[in-house]
């Protein structure tokens, strides 16, 4: 085998799918992200089958604030397969904004991680993560700001390199009940 089809290889190997929309880093000062050490848990039942290297992930958001102080809080549980050995600083994020066939406004979120290409049928990590998007962050392909009280679902995606074993789901942002966030 030649070295530029090794190459080649190893690094098709290594690359995720193509994530779209903005990618979330430390720098964006309207965007906090948050997430927790993974625990260990497992599935108590065999039914005989492989179990995909990421579940649906369980989210929670809502909308906190008055005026221009309004933020969408977005918070949940990420399932992963424990044999990929993610830490928790190995998650990526990105958003992008999308209307629904409804007409109303969607925010989504893309959470992507590194992982070996390991694989066990029952054993999985859970990881809590807590975002919050502060009014003025979100941005539609023109770069205008989107209002977060415009906001009406959010739908998170928790993304393996073969996007055939990624999972979303959606939730629709509530009022806030008074649950303090960072």
């Amino acid at each position: 085998m030649s070295s530029e089809l090794t190459n080649s290889v190893t690094k098709s190997k290594k690359e995720l799918a193509r994530i779209p929309g903005y990618k979330i880093t430390k720098k964006d000062k309207l965007i906090k992200v948050s997430v927790g050490e993974g625990q260990d848990f497992a599935i108590p039942i065999d039914f005989g089958v492989e179990y995909p290297g990421v579940l649906a992930p369980t989210v929670l958001t809502y909308l906190r604030g008055e005026g221009k102080e309004k933020n969408i809080f977005v918070q949940g549980v990420a399932f992963v397969n424990s044999d990929y050995g993610v830490k928790k600083d190995q998650f990526e994020f990105y958003y992008n904004f999308t209307y629904k066939s409804s007409g109303e406004y969607q925010l989504n979120i893309y959470m992507t991680f590194i992982h070996s290409d390991k694989n066990n049928e029952q054993g999985f990590r859970y990881y809590p993560f807590l975002m919050e998007f502060c009014d003025g962050a979100i941005k539609c392909s023109e770069k205008e700001t989107v209002p977060v009280d415009k906001i009406k679902t959010v739908e998170l995606f928790v993304i393996n390199r073969n996007p055939e074993t990624s999972r979303g789901t959606v939730t629709t942002v509530k009022p806030s009940s008074g649950t303090p966030g960072f």
